[in-house]
């Protein structure tokens, strides 16, 4: 089994934080950031609205519970502690309020440092006045920052266990059984694998808005109103497309993934991220953020490897909390493996939840005309089968549904 890598102590206690009194914001360091160990009286005075005071410790992701912003220390120079700094970001889920003081700071630590999230790297011991633009730009939005409607739609994140195992396409087709042709819940597929993906041509949205033009607009993007902007497929449900042309996977960033999580949590009763095969520090930061993980292979014996590979790493990352989905896709029809579903779930350690037909001429015509599967034939037994897995994600969606027949 793979070794997770250093981390801080979950259970490590730093001071205990309090909130302030209202009109003030609270903002705890970390003393080796500072050459003479405390932010000069200058600093303090500069910024009457922060109050200052010691972290106490090594900070841990839950030290933000307290504070709106953090400075925390970390020498450059032992990967255990970047990586461990870098865990600690990503499950903070608010990794744009720390700023980082890196000792024995090089180009490639900071630029992986900025794209975990952090609002800024800052070389030891800190420069008073550099600090004090950081502080500038995160406290002037903080204080400008308007209360939003709570977010509350159900996050589902479709995971690959090895490429080409028909992820994006049962993705958008439990899409459109969820969505019931405008009866059921509001859904949305997102498709995040920005180099290959293909969830819009799958359901042959071809004006879909596409996340290449989220990221190039103005403007905060936790405020954008999805709902309105896409245009829904005739089955009910909306498509946010991959960038029409080739884009680093590091355009993406767990900011943007976190504002964006937000702004559809709030349009969108569900939303279904179609990942990358790439981990990365913003895919987990989507996968933190899912209510679910619906984690897609075949049955071949390299895709068993792959399936524990990814449990694995599941574990390792410390994300074995959300619930798993295992489906195995493209079962027995007229490309039998030659291997049983009884010898894969004894490799990887526990059975498929759901396993889908290979009705591949079905699956291919429902792609080539961009419909639902239910167009070209009902209570097909491919259709049922994604059935059973749209109940998984959303029982209570499932439920609510009329009945159909067959």
């Amino acid at each position: 089994m793979m070794r997770a890598p250093f981390r801080f102590s979950r259970n490590a206690v730093a001071e205990e934080l309090s909130f302030p009194t209202p009109g003030t914001r609270h903002l705890a360091f970390d003393p080796v950031a500072f050459a003479d160990g405390a932010p000069s009286q200058a600093l303090r005075g500069q910024f009457p609205q922060l109050q200052f005071s010691s972290l106490g410790g090594a900070w841990t992701s839950g030290s933000l519970k307290g504070a709106d912003v953090l400075l925390v220390a970390v020498d450059g120079a032992s990967p255990v502690d970047v990586d461990g700094l870098c865990i600690n970001l990503r499950e903070s889920g608010r990794a744009d309020q720390v700023v980082i003081c890196l000792t024995n700071a090089d180009l490639a630590t900071t630029r992986r440092l900025i794209r975990e999230g952090a609002a800024d790297v800052l070389p030891a011991p800190v420069s008073e006045p550099a600090l004090a633009a950081t502080l500038e730009r995160i406290v002037g939005r903080l204080e400008t920052a308007a209360p939003l409607p709570a977010a509350s739609g159900q996050v589902v994140s479709f995971l690959k266990a090895g490429g080409g195992v028909g992820s994006t396409a049962l993705a958008v087709q439990v899409a459109a059984i969820l969505a019931d042709n405008g009866r059921g819940p509001r859904v949305c597929v997102v498709d995040l694998d920005v180099q290959f993906g293909s969830a819009a041509m799958y359901l042959d949205v071809q004006d879909s808005i596409t996340i290449g033009q989220v990221l190039s607009t103005h403007g905060e993007l936790s405020e954008m109103g999805f709902a309105s902007a896409l245009r829904p497929h005739a089955s009910g449900a909306r498509i946010l497309g991959a960038p029409a042309e080739f884009v680093p996977l590091d355009a993406l960033t767990p900011n943007v993934v976190d504002a964006l999580v937000s702004a559809l949590k709030r349009d969108f009763d569900i939303i279904l991220l179609d990942l990358p095969t790439a981990w990365t520090a913003w895919t987990y930061r989507a996968l933190r953020q899912s209510t679910r993980i619906v984690l897609v292979s075949q049955l071949t014996v390299p895709h068993a490897h792959l399936i524990r590979r990814q449990l694995n790493l599941i574990e390792t990352q410390r994300l074995e909390d959300i619930p798993i989905t295992l489906v195995c896709n493209r079962c027995g029809g007229d490309n039998p493996t030659g291997v049983s579903l009884r010898s894969v779930a004894g490799a990887v350690g526990r059975p498929f939840d759901v396993t889908v037909p290979d009705e591949r001429k079905l699956m291919n015509e429902a792609i080539n005309q961009g419909v639902a599967l239910s167009t070209l034939r009902r209570g097909s037994k491919l259709e049922k089968a994604l059935v059973q897995l749209g109940e998984l994600i959303a029982p209570k969606a499932a439920t609510a549904k009329p009945n159909r027949g067959n």
